[in-house]
């Protein structure tokens, strides 16, 4: 546990990103928050005085091929570990990674304590973040405390990725086929609060932060209920999984994917 009484600060390498954009301006409020960019901005900058590091640079939300695997690693994997090794060396006491609930590997099902990480070999976004989860871990000490979280999807207002693609969809049909998958999900600001809570306790860990279950219906029809729009819900199971077996993202948009409740 930290001493209250001392103010912390924080810096976010990587804020131009959407998680580390508003994680910045949300710690903001909190702690004194600095940001630096992820592309040699931080080779510049005194890490001494620190009391956290918290990287949230990465490559996703892009399409996978061999041709560009090299900047998976050389950004989630081999710029942490630098500017890791960099805070350790300037007497940071921790330093804060996320990751992603992809490094397990799985499509579908339940995610719970006791399952193991397994990213998939072609998926270089989660292999990138399970060798950096390693590496860093070694890094270690009883000076040097690393926190490895392991968000799922996130969402949020304008941003990027697979909840992106769906609040398009919903935005514009307002037939939302009635699904009973279970996914996790976390909102930006719960994310942000947990790294706060994170930061002001202060040590390492495995963590996996989750705002609940929720269906992809569910999300669907929330987004248009957010934007003033109305939404008619219909029965749908049958032509789901019709649809799911020609088109593999209609099969991962309405699968199940979860943290189990007890999760840490």
């Amino acid at each position: 546990m930290r001493d209250e009484s001392c103010e912390l600060r924080v810096l976010v390498v990587g804020a131009s990103g959407y998680i580390g954009r508003n994680f910045a301006k949300y710690a903001a409020e909190k702690f004194t928050v600095h940001t630096v960019d992820s592309r040699g901005g931080w080779e510049v900058i005194d890490f001494c005085g620190y009391s956290s590091v918290v990287f949230a640079a990465g490559i996703a939300h892009r399409r996978q091929v061999k041709k560009n695997a090299h900047l998976y690693f050389a950004v989630n994997r081999d710029l942490a570990l630098r500017v890791a090794k960099k805070a350790k060396a300037a007497g940071v006491p921790q330093f804060i990674y996320l990751s992603s609930m992809a490094i397990f590997g799985k499509k579908e099902g339940e995610i719970s304590g006791h399952t193991k990480p397994k990213p998939r070999n072609n998926d270089y976004y989660a292999v990138s973040k399970f060798e950096a989860e390693n590496l860093l871990a070694a890094l270690q000490d009883e000076n040097f405390a690393v926190a490895l979280v392991r968000p799922p999807m996130v969402i949020g207002e304008n941003c990027p990725g697979k909840f992106a693609s769906l609040a398009k969809i919903a935005n514009i049909l307002p037939l939302i086929p009635c699904s009973k998958n279970v996914r996790s999900i976390i909102y930006i600001n719960t994310l942000a609060e947990f790294l706060c809570m994170r930061i002001s306790k202060g040590g390492g860990g495995i963590y996996h932060p989750q705002s609940g279950h929720f269906s992809t219906s569910r999300l669907m029809v929330d987004e248009r209920t957010r934007v003033g729009k109305k939404s008619f819900v219909f029965g749908a199971k049958f032509l789901l999984r019709i649809c799911g077996a020609v088109l593999p993202p209609i099969r991962t948009a309405f699968g199940s994917l979860y943290y189990s409740e007890t999760i840490r």
